[in-house]
């Protein structure tokens, strides 16, 4: 009879650690909207040997606002139990309106073993900065040692400025990082002005923000080809930015030509084109989003897989090349 093996145990993820390629999980929904299991052990297990530094749940992506709290629960345990069998760190998205819906869902993380938990501010009501404080130490105080990373989004309603961040940054040691996919170059300095440790990350545009001090991404186009956006981050995190430079001016067209006009004209959310481009790279999770929120259509996937087969080639897929 043989043993399952055990997997190895994964070094803790710090302000210093943190950083590299970050890839959001979708939740593969059945007829009836409950999660289907099978399909997400499996699609975990499609970024081993990707070269991802981790996986992410709950963000807009993933749907955090549409689960419930049995789906929650079996999300969470599916996925640190595949990711972990692959040594891939998790970070569990805990985001919910109010802080006690946080706090069950960070007692569950940590029982699963998350490596993180990654959080947005409650966002029905725009918080003032003494709510902003509570929260946080209310969070980091039931999370115990596992780390936050805070997911600054403009669907929060509050925006956090450099000077509250580093505030933040001192007075919480395992407060490591950030999510912010909308932070510009001048705003990533002035944040690592005032918080200088802390791992500040964006989406895929590691050519602008490695050299500005920026950690890494959390990328949604490593649903359509996880290997060529390491492949990006490992050019720019090495310095080699003449190199990496046709690649990231690939990906930024892929993103602005094929991807926003989805968003923009088309009126598909994030989660929606982040499953376009996840079932066009060959994952299996399908289109369909939960209700009330539209789905895209297999003439979504096959426009964006012709469109990159035409203007930008090197970013295929290679079932696809």
């Amino acid at each position: 009879m043989s043993l399952k093996k055990k997997p190895a145990k994964l070094a803790p993820l710090t302000r210093a650690s943190l950083k590299g390629v970050w890839c959001a999980l979708i939740l593969p929904w059945t007829d009836r909207d409950e999660v289907d299991l099978r399909r997400l052990a499996k699609e975990v297990r499609g970024y081993g040997g990707t070269g991802v530094n981790g996986v992410y749940t709950g963000g807009t992506t993933g749907e955090f606002y549409a689960q419930d709290d049995e789906t929650f629960e079996k999300v969470t345990q599916i996925v640190c139990d595949e990711a972990h069998a692959l040594g891939l760190p998790v970070q569990i998205g805990v985001s919910a309106l109010s802080t006690r819906t946080v706090c069950r869902r960070i007692r569950v993380a940590r029982r699963a073993k998350a490596d993180a938990l990654q959080i947005a501010l409650p966002f029905w009501l725009e918080l003032k900065d003494d709510e902003v404080k509570r929260f946080v130490a209310e969070v980091v105080a039931e999370a115990g040692k596992t780390p936050i990373v805070l997911y600054l989004t403009g669907r929060s309603k509050r925006k956090i400025g450099p000077e509250f961040l580093g505030e933040l940054a001192r007075s919480f040691p395992t407060f490591i990082g950030t999510k912010d996919t909308g932070l510009d170059i001048p705003a990533l300095q002035a944040a690592l002005k005032e918080a200088p440790d802390l791992a500040i990350f964006g989406g895929e545009d590691f050519y602008e923000k490695l050299p500005a001090g920026g950690k890494g991404g959390y990328c949604s186009i490593t649903g359509f080809n996880a290997a060529k956006v390491v492949e990006l981050y490992t050019l720019c995190a090495a310095g080699r930015l003449d190199e990496a430079k046709p690649l990231a001016d690939a990906m930024k067209r892929y993103l602005h030509e094929a991807l926003i006009p989805m968003v923009k004209t088309e009126g598909l959310w994030d989660s929606a084109v982040d499953r376009v481009q996840r079932v066009a790279g060959g994952g299996v999770v399908g289109l369909r989003c939960q209700s009330p929120y539209r789905s895209a259509t297999e003439a979504h996937v096959k426009r964006v897989i012709a469109w990159c087969r035409k203007h930008t080639p090197e970013l295929l897929p290679a079932h696809l090349a």
